[in-house]
């Protein structure tokens, strides 16, 4: 009888020890754009691409709610390359337009209570060639663990046409470029 009980006390000891839980991290991956073509007419053009599915996730633990904002910097070009003039040239603010995302749960994300999905902020087709960033998605105070998926929207209901780049008629025969970054924060 006392070994059966020394083995009992054995076993809910190594059960019922001290289990540590580290916190993870707030990140966010994909969301690679894809490249602008175009023959220049002499007038106003729009022209699209595509923006790839992105991923966001929160392991922190902390519940502090988080958000997501896009921000492209201004299309230019590099004087000498091409026929960009000497002092190089840049396309108007406001002429990279985005479609709002659609999101939901990764697989292993249960999207109730604390992992609660986010909440879509921008509502149309908004620019983020602006000032300052744009917010698309966010999670509020103890909601957002886990793990969620983000769908870029179409800016024109055409498959693939995630982003619009409006090019001004005097634009140059050369090659623009532009960064986008995506960022997520603490707190919605």
């Amino acid at each position: 009888m006392l070994r059966w009980l020394a083995v009992v006390v054995a076993l809910l000891v190594a059960l019922g020890g001290v289990e540590d839980v580290w916190a993870g991290a707030l990140t966010i991956t994909g969301a690679a754009p894809g490249n602008f073509s175009t023959t220049l007419s002499g007038l106003r053009q729009t022209v699209y691409t595509t923006l790839g599915t992105y991923q966001a996730a929160d392991t922190t633990g902390t519940n502090q709610g988080w958000n997501i904002t896009f921000q492209a910097t201004r299309f230019t070009c590099s004087a000498g390359v091409g026929a960009c003039p000497v002092g190089g040239n840049s396309l108007p603010l406001n002429s990279l337009v985005m479609a709002p995302p659609t999101v939901s749960c990764a697989t292993g994300t249960l999207c109730i209570l604390t992992s609660a999905p986010p909440t879509i902020t921008m509502t149309q087709n908004t620019p983020i060639d602006s000032t300052s960033a744009v917010k698309v998605a966010s999670a509020a105070l103890l909601t957002g663990s886990g793990t969620y998926d983000f769908t870029p929207g179409t800016v024109d209901a055409t498959a693939g046409h995630n982003l619009s780049l409006a090019v001004p008629s005097w634009t140059y025969a050369t090659t623009y470029t532009s960064t986008v970054t995506v960022s997520i924060g603490v707190g919605p």
